[in-house]
């Protein structure tokens, strides 16, 4: 075979005839015809030639040819979306200009860089014959620099939208008996081969998946050292391509949904709540943020009231959902911590993360708390997950979350010191809400809440416990200044009626470092006074957990 031969090499360039048209269909014009498929690397190569090759050369020239006739496939595909589909549609007005667009974003200029990249392709097999020695320089000027950057902006608008694609035709379709009529017709085309609307629009998205895995191997079986560095670089562009439309999928996937939830959303329990933490809710439009997860918990509200939500964990805010018919409502929910009238909580459905943390349920492996913070109130909200790995997912993306915000809240403090016991136990002993725990709990329990929430103030690390260790240095600093050691001063007593330690009159320096030892040590002293106060407020609220605690069975 003559390797200038570009029919030998490429394959007939259209098809020998056109596709006859349908009863009452004018014969479609050469435009709308496709080129025949290239034909595979064993089918030009001469036997000969081919046993000769080292058998890492064979896999290189067969992944090649692959790479080259699915892009041939690709495009083929691409063609039929455009013909058979698109313009169709926009000139039997099924759908608005802009619809039409949101449907199949991009797609004359995917066709044409696809198209670009096949004929390089054809062009360097026509340039080379039978054996492509250097190929890495095509897949470069394809995946990488400004026309790589170019493709995966095209490929993310159209593989982003494939969702909403395929729901807004399959909703036209069941609408529309006209537009069913045209989908199947076209559909029974030839040029489908028996592939359905549905299954010809991802297609884009399966190509992408593809490239990497043939330009790996095509690397592997390299082995000049530049060439294969080409390859190599190649197809690691086309891994951050890939991984670029794919995170563009989740955001556009992910913004369907918090429309879908926006469309829903019941705000008129917000809009009638006095609550001041609220008002800023009342015209919550959660689109405007990004979905970090989602899913279904129990959210326990007291011992004897448990709700069913689902739970929208945002970038910055976690709302916990109540479905009723279509609507999914905020709405929040009382607690009572004491018997008094005024002795009531509210809890709220929506909370900001930046005073977040959570905590196990000692008693319930499926279990959570979140609590949350303002100033000097805290509020503890008990979550239960279907599983214990969906509730360690819980926590793990909440606490991530959390921490990803850059404002922190006022009252929010880094955590103390653990002591043994925390390690082991979570903030709340037991289960409040009545989860199969070993001792009934008694009204008391809304009181031992309330406490531990006036203990959170006190949960922060400080200098207060080196204050004293600060006081004992001063007064050994003093005592040096005021009372010199026997090295200094001799081995015998202080003479009497010298009325000076150390047998002499005090310079003026020794007088200035003693005053101001002096104000240094009063100053420590004070704040030691500011520490044994909380201490005291401290000790009053353990005490009164103490009243809470000691008439419960099982306590000491």
């Amino acid at each position: 075979m003559n390797p200038s031969s570009a029919t030998a090499v490429l394959g007939p360039a259209r098809r020998a005839t056109p596709e006859p048209g349908e009863e009452g269909e004018p014969v479609r014009s050469g435009v709308e015809l496709e080129p025949e498929e290239p034909p595979g690397w064993r089918e030009l190569i001469p036997p000969d030639t081919l046993h000769s090759l080292p058998k890492s050369q064979v896999k290189r020239q067969e992944v090649i040819s692959e790479l080259l006739v699915t892009e041939a496939a690709h495009v083929r595909m691409l063609r039929v979306l455009q013909d058979l589909f698109y313009q169709p549609m926009a000139n039997g007005g099924f759908f608005p200009p802009e619809e039409l667009q949101n449907i199949f974003p991009s797609l004359d200029e995917l066709i044409e860089v696809h198209s670009l990249f096949l004929d390089r392709l054809m062009k360097r097999r026509q340039e080379s014959g039978y054996v492509i020695e250097e190929i890495g320089d095509v897949l470069l000027a394809r995946f990488d620099g400004a026309e790589g950057h170019w493709f995966q902006k095209i490929s993310s608008r159209f593989c982003s939208r494939q969702s909403f694609a395929l729901e807004q035709l399959k909703a036209k379709q069941r609408r529309e008996p006209r537009f069913c009529a045209f989908v199947q017709e076209a559909e029974s085309r030839p040029r489908c081969r028996r592939l359905q609307l549905k299954d010809m629009i991802p297609t884009e998205m399966q190509r992408l998946t593809k490239y990497p895995l043939l330009l790996q191997s095509i690397g592997q079986n390299t082995e000049e050292p530049a060439e294969r560095e080409k390859v190599e670089q190649a197809a690691e562009c086309c891994r951050e391509i890939l991984h670029h439309v794919n995170q563009a999928v989740r955001d556009m996937e992910d913004l369907l949904r918090l429309k879908d939830y926006q469309r829903r959303l019941d705000l008129s329990h917000l809009k009638q709540s006095s609550d001041p933490m609220l008002s800023e809710f009342k015209n919550l439009d959660i689109t405007k943020r990004k979905l970090v997860h989602e899913g279904p918990l129990t959210w326990r509200v007291t011992k004897d009231k448990a709700v069913e939500v689902h739970v929208l964990l945002l970038d910055d805010l976690l709302l916990l959902l109540q479905r009723q018919d279509d609507r999914l409502l905020l709405k929040s929910h009382s607690r009572t911590l004491t018997p008094t009238p005024d002795g009531k909580t509210m809890l709220r459905p929506v909370l900001r993360l930046t005073s977040a943390m959570t905590r196990e349920v000692a008693t319930d492996h499926k279990a959570f708390y979140v609590i949350f913070t303002w100033d000097q109130e805290a509020q503890i909200y008990e979550l239960v997950a279907q599983t214990v790995s969906e509730r360690k997912n819980w926590c793990n993306l909440i606490t991530e979350t959390a921490g990803s915000l850059k404002v922190p809240a006022p009252a929010s403090r880094p955590k103390p010191r653990p002591s043994p016991s925390s390690t082991r136990e979570p903030l709340l002993s037991s289960s409040e809400n009545g989860n199969g725990g070993s001792r009934e709990m008694s009204p008391a329990d809304g009181r031992i809440e309330r406490t531990l929430s006036t203990l959170l103030p006190f949960c922060r690390p400080g200098p207060e416990g080196q204050l004293a260790a600060k006081a004992l240095q001063k007064v050994l600093s003093l005592k040096q200044l005021l009372v010199p050691s026997e090295e200094d001063s001799g081995a015998g007593p202080p003479p009497e009626g010298d009325g000076v330690p150390g047998g002499g009159p005090r310079s003026p320096t020794q007088t200035q470092e003693i005053r101001e030892e002096l104000l240094s040590l009063e100053e420590t002293i004070k704040q030691l006074e500011e520490v044994e106060e909380e201490f005291c407020r401290l000790r009053l609220v353990l005490s009164q957990l103490g009243e809470n605690t000691v008439s419960q069975p099982g306590c000491t």
